[in-house]
């Protein structure tokens, strides 16, 4: 008798078969956080119930598929007789069932429904932040609601995504955009009182010299270039207008934060003991938030 059931993570589903029985699944999984883990060969999703009932859901996929995690947009691999989405149960906690080289003895599998047909298809997003200090919102100068047309310095790097807003080879989080930390920037440090604040600023001082070329030591970093202690930095100092020419912009940096949901999509799971099937169309499968990077990078100079 093959009876069928619907796949469902929030609630329990009854279903008629050819001959009026009724089966009833419980797969309740959508408190349970998806994880994962790679192999030499494969790559694991998988989420484990370590209460009763105890349950896990998993795909074993190809190991290149872990890289659908850092790729955005959408991305899809089949199941196949090799990498395939079980559903099991067991008869205590799976913890450690799943990425250990020794697989614990215990608990033992009560039941195996498995699908070898089927597409899994990740669909990934990525925030990129150019941590200056300046939230994303403040930094559209022209107030169009168009971000990517705002590039104070021209290196084709828009201001919200740019670490040195005005190339001056002072990364904006040195500049002073919010002194007090309240996210009101009307109090940006603005050095040389001419309505430009210095992190928009190429010559800080006003001294006639760009702040990126009062770099005498050359280092791309004019903020240790200090003739007057007292007084600070040179491009900062419109008392000293020595110019060294620095035609490099020093490297930027951004962190990166991506984000995939993961469903399975034409889902057929049998269990080849019992012939009941469990079907979903597309069933999401959870989502996967990929620890934070930061990545330097160079600028090439305009």
């Amino acid at each position: 008798m093959l009876r069928k059931v619907v796949l469902i993570a929030v609630a329990t589903l009854f279903v008629a078969c050819d001959d009026g029985d009724v089966f009833v699944t419980n797969l309740e999984f959508d408190d349970v956080n998806l994880q994962h883990c790679s192999g030499n060969t494969d790559f694991i999703l998988y989420k484990i119930k370590t209460q009763a009932p105890y349950e896990s859901l998993s795909a074993r996929l190809p190991i290149s598929s872990a890289n659908f995690l850092t790729t955005a947009g959408e991305n899809t691999t089949s199941l196949s007789s090799t990498h395939t989405f079980n559903y099991r149960t067991y008869n205590g906690d799976p913890t450690g069932i799943f990425c250990n080289s020794l697989p614990p003895t215990n608990p033992n599998t009560t039941s195996d429904s498995f699908s070898d047909n089927g597409t899994v298809k990740f669909i990934t997003s990525l925030t990129i932040d150019d941590n200056d200090g300046i939230p994303a919102e403040f930094e559209d100068l022209n107030n169009n609601g168009n971000f990517d047309d705002d590039d104070t310095d021209g290196d084709g790097i828009p201001n919200y995504l740019d670490s040195d807003d005005d190339g001056d080879n002072v990364p904006t989080i040195n500049e002073m955009a919010d002194p007090d930390g309240d996210g009101d920037l009307s109090d940006a440090v603005d050095t040389d009182g001419d309505g430009t604040p210095n992190y928009l600023d190429e010559d800080d001082d006003e001294d006639g010299i760009l702040t990126r070329n009062e770099d005498s030591n050359g280092n791309v970093n004019p903020q240790d270039d200090i003739t007057q202690p007292a007084v600070g930095p040179d491009y900062l100092n419109s008392a000293i207008q020595s110019s060294t020419i620095n035609n490099v912009y020093l490297n930027h940096t951004r962190t990166l934060d991506y984000s995939s949901t993961i469903h399975i999509l034409n889902l057929f799971l049998v269990n080849s003991s019992t012939n009941e099937t469990i079907i979903n169309e597309d069933y999401n499968f959870g989502t996967i938030t990929t620890p934070t990077t930061t990545e330097t990078y160079e600028v090439p100079f305009n």
